[in-house]
């Protein structure tokens, strides 16, 4: 990794001249509004680059890799910033902010959509839906595309339009470490496009356009919810991994308060099961929640709630409401020993510090990949979204997080880079790949960044 050169005003100088967007150096009065603006995530972290680029064009994102390049500077990309480690800040080089690339165009005869970096689930999701179609975003609204897409994306109805978002790429533009905009598919340039298809922050160049593979909306698109004890989870998911539900079926479970707990700092615990049927009509929705329901019926608290009809704007309102602002840490594991999963999270319960962290359980089944960089299977993903509002509660809520990962590290098969603690375990970011891919992913930069133009991990 490049060690960088000190903040030089030349460099804003030569950049400034020909950038549409704008850029600022660390030791400018207005750097840290900048720097703040930049992460969704309110846990701050001691990582500052010595640059913030806002591109906007292709042009600017050119210019930034080649000044990066000349000066020997190292660049980290940011697309929406939603990232739970806010790996996008490096505490030297350059920050390229991609959210001002924002085209999309949507083809509908072609059931296509060209889309740029900083373009969000909802701004997408809402383009499609005039022309009946639909596209595997991220559940929050605010997510932007460029970073969900390029690490999997785990999206809106991942079972029948998946099993990841990042497998309807078609193609992309991209801009690689010696300055060259390249398109990339599975013809032209197909290392570039099968790396793209999931390697997430490890890779080495800066996707500029998306052309995304979009789908008709389902008939019907309905929600329902069932409580569970929280002694029945091990259970429950080896009954759901048994029934093996259909793909249209999208099935959370979550951890949750009591919802007639009386001690709010130290409250039991239940699970909220939600389900949401991606079906051709309404009665084949009511089958599929019903199924499951019964499934679980030996386990639930009550009857499952009425059946809702749902779209992807109250899908993306829901998400919203569920991250906003706030200090995160996540970490996530891919299993197929989900009732050990189960155990392992219920005894770390008692200690937990914040009744708003937020386990989560998402049954995905193993089902066959396409061939790229996204290689991670498991039958059940696991991940805690570990979260809380006071910075003098960061190190209890940052230390019970990673105690549970680490005991649950022996029974994961693999784990998703978008929700992975990079910031501590980045030394063993290859979980997140198959042995073979994380190899030519290591060979593909080693050909296309010899010089470590792109920031390599650790952050």
């Amino acid at each position: 990794m490049r060690s960088g050169l000190e903040p030089n005003a030349s460099i804003v100088d030569d950049l400034a001249y020909c950038l549409n967007g704008k850029i600022q150096q660390r030791d400018a009065p207005d750097y840290e509004a900048w720097r703040r603006h930049a992460c969704w995530n309110q846990r701050d972290v001691a990582r500052r680059p010595q640059y913030i680029v806002r591109a906007r064009s292709h042009d600017d994102v050119v210019a930034a890799i080649n000044m990066a390049r000349e000066r020997k500077l190292s660049i980290a990309l940011r697309s929406g910033g939603h990232s739970f480690a806010n790996a996008f800040l490096r505490r030297d080089g350059v920050l390229l902010d991609l959210s001002a690339l924002h085209a999309l165009d949507v083809e509908p005869g072609r059931r296509r959509a060209v889309v740029g970096p900083g373009v969000t689930s909802r701004a997408l999701s809402e383009a499609l839906a005039a022309h009946r179609l639909g596209f595997p975003t991220g559940h929050s609204g605010t997510v932007g595309l460029g970073g969900f897409l390029l690490g999997g994306g785990l999206g809106i109805n991942f079972g029948m339009w998946g099993p990841m978002s990042a497998f309807q790429i078609k193609a992309l533009d991209l801009v690689t470490a010696d300055g060259k905009l390249r398109h990339a598919s599975a013809e032209e340039n197909p290392d570039l496009f099968w790396a793209a298809r999931g390697g997430g922050p490890t890779l080495f160049f800066a996707v500029v356009s998306f052309e995304l593979e979009c789908h008709p909306l389902p008939g019907a698109m309905t929600s329902q919810h069932l409580r569970l004890s929280l002694e029945g989870l091990p259970y429950a998911l080896s009954a759901i991994t048994k029934a093996a539900p259909q793909p249209a079926l999208q099935i959370m479970l979550a951890v949750v308060p009591a919802a007639d707990s009386s001690r709010p700092q130290k409250p039991r615990w239940e699970i909220a099961v939600s389900t949401l049927a991606f079906a051709e009509n309404g009665n084949e929705a009511t089958a599929l929640h019903a199924k499951l329901a019964n499934v679980l019926k030996p386990w639930a608290l009550d009857d499952a709630s009425e059946e809702q009809s749902i779209s992807f704007a109250a899908l993306h309102d829901h998400g919203d409401a569920a991250f906003g602002s706030g200090r995160y840490l996540t970490d996530n594991i891919l299993t197929d020993r989900p009732e050990d999963a189960a155990r392992i999270l219920i005894s770390h319960l008692p200690t937990l510090p914040s009744s708003a962290t937020l386990p989560l359980l998402i049954w995905q089944g193993n089902r066959p990949l396409p061939e790229a960089a996204f290689s991670a299977k498991g039958g059940w993903y696991f991940s805690t979204y570990a979260r809380w509002t006071d910075p003098r509660d960061d190190e209890a809520n940052m230390r019970w997080l990673r105690l549970l990962y680490d005991e649950l590290q022996p029974i994961a098969s693999h784990c998703y880079i978008n929700e992975f603690d990079l910031e501590y375990r980045s030394a063993e970011i290859a979980r997140c790949f198959s042995s073979d891919a994380w190899l030519r992913l290591a060979a593909l930069k080693r050909r296309y960044d010899p010089s470590g133009v792109f920031h390599d991990l650790p952050l």
